[in-house]
């Protein structure tokens, strides 16, 4: 496989996501949805580095065994991106272009991963310090009923359950 079908295949999979970016109070859907911080008061500047942050990690989350995250911790990752994405105006082929082909290259040193592998939980707890939260949340619309104690009735007894 070329280095451009890998970039369009690449990119058709992160155009979805970019769409279903979420804000602070989470997104409706079949996937874990966890609170992100509000990235709309950051600079161009702190925005970037932000996001070349979270592609590196993101990176080295998924490349270094031992220092693999958990759903959570990914979901707050991958959606921060998505927001920080969507707040510069980067498509999915910029992205990759921009962030996520040279984090994909700080591999290339054998010594990468546990020189960059701590950086995550450092970064975890820097978007949970911006607002974001490693704990799930169910959004809003979605709450599920209080259970009242009421069984549902049996209905009429069979012939078999009578005698």
């Amino acid at each position: 496989m070329n280095s451009l079908t890998t970039t369009m295949i690449l990119a058709a999979a992160l155009l979805p996501q970019t769409v279903l970016a979420q804000d602070a109070n989470g997104v409706p859907g079949d996937r874990l949805v966890v609170p992100v911080p509000d990235v709309s008061a950051l600079s161009d500047d702190e925005a970037r580095a932000l996001l070349q942050d979270l592609a590196r990690m993101n990176v080295v989350t998924s490349e270094c065994p031992d220092y693999d995250v958990s759903d959570p911790e990914w979901q707050l990752m991958t959606d921060t991106t998505d927001a920080v994405t969507g707040r510069l105006g980067l498509d999915a082929l910029a992205f990759d272009r921009e962030y996520f082909r040279p984090a994909f290259n700080e591999l290339d040193d054998p010594a990468a991963c546990d020189r960059l592998g701590p950086e995550a939980a450092r970064l975890i707890e820097r978007l949970e310090a911006m607002g974001g939260s490693t704990q799930p949340v169910t959004p809003p619309g979605l709450e599920q009923p209080a259970d009242d104690g009421d069984t549902p009735e049996t209905g009429p007894e069979t012939e078999t359950e009578q005698g």
